[in-house]
């Protein structure tokens, strides 16, 4: 009770606290399970869009399992929404322009994936359930550790291309070669708990730039699974026993986090 009045009174006093504090609140498993797949969770008056995700579901979570390595930990739960209002409430980050989010381990999808935007919706399920996989292994303090360009990149590459379709490779690439690149940093930072940072922060920001830099992190991720996946393998591993990301991609490959981005770069 006392954790709870700190918390309410955190929320009235620091604004940045209250999508969290609703985001708990409204969790999405406090809504109706569907009987087929009791992972998925819907608003009222969306079983049918419940179904949909129902339907995508056993794809994604093979394709996400082959890649990071290792099953689920455990089922996640997936909220289902159509009204605007719902998903900003649960969505953790009080954005209502946000598609996806994952929060303390649960997804949720806006309603303009079953809408304006529906095409998008199994790579956007993927995505987000890329994050959520590794927050099924690890705390979310070793989650929130990883850095945000690595944590991207792999969800854009397992969803093939999902949170990036608006950027091509030959964008990104050509990009990289002008000196427009992310900041490859070595962990991720409570100050910064999602945007994958540019070295040249002065160019105005928007959602080309976001979706440039999931793209230049997927590139590179990509490049980090097929130049050698037996690295990329142990690599994962460690980073599921949460040993710091910087040690487990060094041990891994050999090499350092430069060396690797320098490798990449090159050969682009």
């Amino acid at each position: 009770m006392a954790l709870v009045i700190l918390c309410g009174i955190s929320a009235a006093a620091v604004p940045g606290v209250r999508p969290i504090m609703s985001g708990w609140w409204n969790s999405p498993e406090r809504l109706a399970a569907l009987p087929q797949n009791p992972q998925v969770h819907y608003e009222p008056g969306a079983i049918e869009q419940a179904r949909t995700v129902a339907a995508t579901l056993p794809d994604a979570i093979a394709r996400i399992e082959a890649i990071h390595g290792r099953r689920f930990a455990h089922p996640v739960t997936i909220g289902v929404y159509v009204s605007p209002e719902a998903f900003v409430a649960a969505n953790g980050l009080g954005m209502p322009g946000a598609v996806g989010t994952t929060f303390l381990g649960n997804v949720m999808l806006s309603p303009v994936l079953f809408s304006t935007q529906r095409r998008r919706m199994p790579a956007i399920l993927a995505h987000e359930l890329s994050h959520a996989h590794l927050q099924s292994w690890i705390s979310q303090l070793a989650y929130l550790r990883l850095p945000n360009w690595f944590k991207e990149g792999l969800a854009v590459m397992v969803s093939e291309g999902g949170g990036a379709e608006g950027v091509s490779d030959l964008q990104a690439r050509d990009a990289i070669r002008r000196g427009d690149r992310i900041d490859i940093e070595p962990s991720g930072s409570l100050l910064n708990l999602s945007a994958v940072k540019f070295e040249n922060p002065e160019i105005p920001g928007g959602s080309f730039r976001t979706q440039l830099a999931y793209r230049q992190a997927e590139l590179f991720v990509a490049f980090l699974h097929d130049s050698n996946p037996a690295g990329f393998e142990r690599m994962m591993d460690a980073i599921f026993e949460s040993r710091p990301f910087a040690e487990a991609l060094t041990t891994a490959y050999a090499t350092d986090l430069p060396t690797l981005w320098s490798g990449f770069a090159g050969a682009r």
